[in-house]
């Protein structure tokens, strides 16, 4: 299974196939592994450096995060390729806004996001230059926030303004009701938790209902 996901581009290089099993299963495994240890010492196949054996409270750990690995990269191999750049209207638009630079959609243009991830951020950089200024100029914690070149899914959504952006441009009744109470410019953590919240909240109100924790 897991072969067949990275030869469809699924980067799981971390996630061995024991990982997947249930508890029980893997302390099955386990001690089958410990008896073939016994049985061919000097085996380079089946050497400590090939296999990991985890005790039961670092495998429930190391399950939990193996497995929401699988899922997201399944999610990345096999539904992102149907996210199409049609549905974006005139990507090059990007470059008109303040000469801000447009991201790239060829294959090889990344080593770490495929096109469609590519054409994600072009999404999410295009809504947020359009929208930050008509969602914050009333903003009651600061003023508008700055232009910024949105490359990552990490680092650049953290403050939540990005996603409010978005959110704002197809609910704009959110941006009084929510959106202005979020602090332009966070930097405390609990700054960040505060916009998290509200974002949070604006979802709910449009019954966007997709479990996400603040």
């Amino acid at each position: 299974l897991l072969c067949d996901f990275r030869s469809q581009g699924a980067y799981l290089p971390h996630v061995m196939p024991e990982f997947l099993l249930e508890p029980d299963d893997y302390k099955k495994w386990r001690k089958e592994q410990t008896v073939l240890k016994v049985d061919v010492k000097n085996s380079d196949i089946l050497s400590d450096k090939h296999t990991f054996i985890l005790e039961d409270s670092i495998f429930e750990t190391m399950s939990k995060r193996a497995w929401t690995d699988v899922l997201l990269q399944v999610y990345k191999v096999f539904v992102l390729p149907r996210v199409s750049s049609c549905n974006i209207t005139d990507l090059s638009s990007l470059e008109s806004m303040q000469n801000m630079p447009r991201i790239k959609s060829e294959p090889l243009s990344s080593n770490i996001y495929s096109p469609y991830e590519r054409t994600i951020l072009t999404w999410l950089n295009k809504h947020y230059e359009k929208n930050r200024k008509t969602v914050w100029k009333d903003c009651q914690k600061g003023e508008v926030p700055p232009m910024r070149w949105i490359v990552n899914f990490d680092q650049d959504l953290l403050d939540g303004l990005v996603l409010a952006a978005q959110l704002a441009a197809y609910c704009p009744y959110l941006i009084a009701t929510h959106f202005v109470r979020m602090y332009t410019n966070p930097r405390t953590p609990e700054q960040f938790l505060h916009n998290c919240l509200i974002l949070v909240n604006a979802m709910h109100a449009v019954s966007l209902a997709i479990d996400i924790k603040v």
